[in-house]
């Protein structure tokens, strides 16, 4: 995990997760601190895993999490 540079920043109502690596950033919104740096090893681990970069990784993540709204809900 030695490309990849986890810091977070304390912001309203929460904290910003930001992974930098060299060629690409990525910044989350988390309200628990304490998850910040399990969930940014998490998203470096798909990025390394898949040999894809931390923001397709991020999306992967949130994904997976259930972060994104899905599209088939009903009117």
């Amino acid at each position: 995990m030695s490309d990849y540079q986890i810091t977070t920043e304390e912001v309203y109502g929460g904290f910003d997760l930001v992974i930098k690596g060299v060629e690409h950033q990525v910044t989350l919104f988390i309200q628990d601190k304490t998850q910040a740096t399990m969930i940014g090893e998490q998203i470096i681990h798909i990025a390394q895993q898949q040999n894809i970069d931390i923001n397709s990784a991020a999306a992967i993540f949130n994904q997976g999490m259930g972060m994104f709204a899905t599209d088939n809900m009903q009117d």
